[in-house]
């Protein structure tokens, strides 16, 4: 928690500080330790893959690296992949054994320190650094996720090609996406709440306020990650505890005000320091890293936004239909089980094309254009070996014909604008906001 300029008159007392109990002390001291341990290294599971690391941070990842495998295989008997990838996911089987690892550090680590420190009756001058640590990483990860959303970096606009891709190819998480994409005003919503509780956590005063605002976007947060199977419910688990503890000192005056309906006092914080000079400078350098941390998060956002709206140009934006294919100089028929054939052709971002066949999953793939836009190279994103480069020639507005070789085979493609203006097939962009429905408009 950031430090509270206190009072003159206000004094800490060792001799009427009233001891805490033998099961507070030790649950001090673990959550303590596992917090230290989640955020002192930088670990995969807490904060996200880091590629560039460098010094202590590298130590404790090559340390970690040693560890969880060896754990995981010998002690835990898994025979998965223990690997740490860097491939957007925070919930792989090597951060679920790397928590219980700290876990388990944690433990060992309050035995001891309880043992060393049995005499000790109360931390509550080390327990106000806690909330500080606690306190700083909820402002960064509020204020991340809240300017990811407040400017459209997360949830980009419904991509073109999710218009003719079938529902059922969609991945759950691919599905919330989807909806958030679409939902603007929910996004930019739920981004404002979360922006809120980490602003509201800067400042001493609102802490519990900016802990309960956050804990009520982090909860609606953590369910869809549950719910949509996004690979951040580790993290996000993290989150929601830490705002519980952070409430968790106002708990019971919150139940006095909001249930009981009785009157309660103002509580008082230690500073963090004594000398009242060195507690405004380090009050000062949390507002100055709490400022930072929005600036950054804002521009980052903005450079993400900028990235997601940049769309091809309008010549070949849009859907295509492909109304006649041929491989060597062979028409294809456009049967449904034939995955040889393309179906469509969507030029919607600006470095991607994807390309739809008639039966399996989408194909993604870099593009370059050349010559004034008159040739096309694609290279298969996921399958780099595949490779194919066309002759781009406009027959109308709507009518494109693709001449040229893919993956070592002749291909001639001729394509057709979709119109994407129809309200009957194209709803989902279409239909708009009404604030009068007179029949509810399924589909």
């Amino acid at each position: 928690m950031i430090p509270q300029l206190q009072r003159d008159n206000l004094v800490s007392s060792p001799e009427i500080t009233p001891p805490w109990s033998l099961a507070k002390r030790i649950g001090f001291r673990f959550i303590f330790s596992y917090f230290l341990l989640y955020i002192g290294p930088g670990a995969v599971g807490a904060l996200g893959l880091n590629e560039k690391v460098t010094g202590y941070h590298a130590v404790f990842t090559a340390l970690w690296h040693r560890i969880v495998p060896w754990f995981g295989t010998n002690v835990l008997g898994l025979n998965g992949n223990l690997t740490e990838v860097a491939n957007g996911s925070g919930d792989q089987l090597y951060d679920y054994v790397l928590i219980l690892c700290m876990l388990l550090a944690a433990c060992i680590a309050t035995i001891v320190w309880s043992l060393l420190d049995r005499r000790r009756t109360e931390y509550r001058q080390l327990y106000e650094w806690l909330k500080l640590g606690m306190r700083l990483l909820m402002v960064t990860a509020m204020m991340t996720y809240g300017a990811a959303k407040i400017l459209p970096m997360q949830f980009a606009d419904v991509p073109l090609v999710r218009l003719v891709d079938p529902l059922g190819y969609n991945t759950p998480q691919g599905l919330l996406w989807l909806f958030m994409g679409y939902s603007k005003a929910y996004s930019f919503f739920g981004g404002c709440a979360e922006m809120l509780g980490g602003l509201l956590l800067v400042v001493p005063r609102f802490t519990t306020l900016g802990a309960l605002v956050s804990l009520g976007a982090l909860s609606n947060v953590l369910m869809l990650n549950l719910c949509y199977d996004v690979p951040r419910k580790i993290f996000t688990t993290h989150l929601v505890l830490i705002a519980i503890f952070l409430i968790l000192p106002d708990a019971k005056r919150l139940t006095d005000v909001f249930i009981l309906n009785r009157t309660v006092a103002p509580t008082v914080d230690l500073p963090l320091l004594k000398d009242k000079q060195l507690n405004r400078g380090v009050l000062a350098l949390q507002y100055f890293y709490c400022t930072a941390i929005f600036f950054i998060a804002m521009h980052v956002a903005y450079q993400g936004a900028v990235k997601n709206a940049a769309h091809v140009a309008p010549p070949l934006y849009g859907i295509w239909y492909v109304e006649d294919y041929a491989i060597d100089n062979a028409s294809v028929p456009a049967l449904v089980t034939n995955r040889e054939r393309w179906h469509y052709v969507v030029f919607d971002w600006s470095d991607i094309v994807t390309i739809q066949p008639m039966e399996g999953g989408l194909q993604f793939c870099n593009f370059t254009l050349g010559e004034g836009g008159r040739s096309l190279d694609l290279v298969d994103i996921d399958h780099p070996a595949w490779k194919a480069r066309f002759v781009l020639e406009s027959r109308g507005s709507d009518q494109l014909l693709m001449t040229g070789e893919a993956n070592g085979h002749a291909v001639t493609a001729s394509l057709r604008r979709v119109d994407l203006s129809d309200p009957i097939r194209f709803q989902l962009p279409n239909r708009g906001f009404h604030w009068i429905t007179q029949v509810p408009h399924w589909r």
